[in-house]
Formats: structure tokens, sequence, C-alpha cells
């Protein structure tokens, strides 16, 4: 599987790092080490701020 989004993502230029991003830690998706070898760059997960009203 990691070898097609690394196709994807370097070769065939059909899916971006913000997709790619979303696959990270999915039953059949890459993991982070998968992340950074396919674009070069850490993966950084995304951090959820929740707003409350007082």
């Amino acid at each position: 599987m990691v070898q097609i989004y690394t196709w994807a993502y370097q070769d065939w230029k059909t899916i971006s790092k913000e997709t790619l991003a979303t696959v990270v830690g999915l039953p059949d998706g890459i993991t982070a080490d998968d992340y950074k070898t396919i674009t070069g760059e850490e993966y950084v997960a995304p951090t959820t701020s929740s707003n409350s009203a007082s």
C-alpha cells in the first residue's frame, strides 16, 4: 500500500500532503515513518482546539 501512495504523491501527483496525512494511522493506511519516507517531511498530527462558552 505504501508503494501506491508513493506513486500517487511523487509520480502521479494525484494526492496532496494534506490528503496523505489523513491516512496515517488508519488500519489500511500508512505509518508516520511511511509519511516521512514518501514526502520527506515529518508527520505532524493535526491539533484539535475546542472553544467552549463559559
